[in-house]
């Protein structure tokens, strides 16, 4: 086998036996993944999240969204969580944050990226997406209204453990994006609901502008933004975000985690 450089990707792809046979020092992580509608799992590469991304979130977040016009943050690809097996089943339960005292829901449509592409238009930019889902960007409100008094990085406040639930993916040619809305559930409450036609920026807008920041791979995921209404959620809630035509995102909010205790050596 040859290694060889895709014209699509232009990255440098090595042998199959030497990526099976590579000198790991440690035992490589597993990859993060989604369930696919029909079966299959999508390898998470990156995510991506844009802030302000709905007029109304804007304004009730203290912005101008006549004037801002949306940022991206990240999160790391491992606080990508599989919620899938809540439909049909017991909801997955999701631990509670360390560290947080004031849990925050944002229901999201995600778009699963599967092309390459940097510097896309807005006309080629759909082309990119392999399929969507529908999430959450789950925030520690507390420890984000601090990052902003003290104008640092939201790394904590939206990057840790389990704060990217997501349902079941969709491949694009099962879904039309058109005409749909999302809807956000607490405990059986409507909290969140908009037309997905107010997003500040579309799909293919969204994907366009980040591709002139980064180049877009096969297993990026993309949370689109969240409309107005975001709120708190304590343990024991029961989370539930809908788009029509896509598998929900079910989760209810468990204890947080507890490392064991570690037995002392004999």
């Amino acid at each position: 086998l040859k290694s060889f450089r895709t014209a699509e990707s232009r990255a440098w792809i090595p042998p199959l036996a030497e990526r099976a046979m590579a000198d790991f020092v440690l035992l490589a992580p597993p990859v993060a993944s989604l369930s696919v509608q029909g079966g299959g799992r999508f390898p998470v590469r990156r995510i991506y999240c844009v802030g302000r991304n709905y007029w109304d979130h804007g304004l009730e977040m203290g912005g101008n969204p006549e004037r801002e016009p949306p940022f991206f943050f990240n999160k790391p690809a491992d606080a990508a969580f599989d919620v899938s097996s809540s439909v049909g089943g017991a909801p997955v339960e999701l631990p509670f944050p360390s560290q947080c005292g004031d849990l925050h829901y944002e229901g999201e449509l995600v778009l699963a990226v599967g092309g390459c592409g940097q510097d896309v238009s807005t006309d080629d930019a759909l082309q990119l997406v392999w399929g969507y889902g529908v999430g959450v960007d789950l925030t520690r409100r507390d420890l984000q209204n601090e990052a902003k008094q003290m104008k640092r990085p939201w790394c904590t406040s939206k990057g840790f453990d389990f704060s990217g639930p997501v349902g079941e993916l969709v491949p694009a040619a099962k879904f039309e994006l058109a005409g749909k809305s999302i809807e956000l559930k607490v405990n059986g409450e409507r909290k969140q609901f908009s037309d997905l036609s107010k997003m500040i920026w579309s799909a293919g807008e969204i994907i366009a502008h980040l591709s002139s920041f980064y180049r877009l791979e096969p297993g990026d995921l993309i949370f689109t933004g969240t409309p107005a209404g975001v709120g708190p959620l304590k343990q024991g809630d029961l989370c539930e975000v809908t788009v029509e035509g896509l598998p929900p995102c079910i989760f209810r909010v468990s204890a947080p985690l507890t490392m064991p205790e570690k037995k002392p050596r004999l």
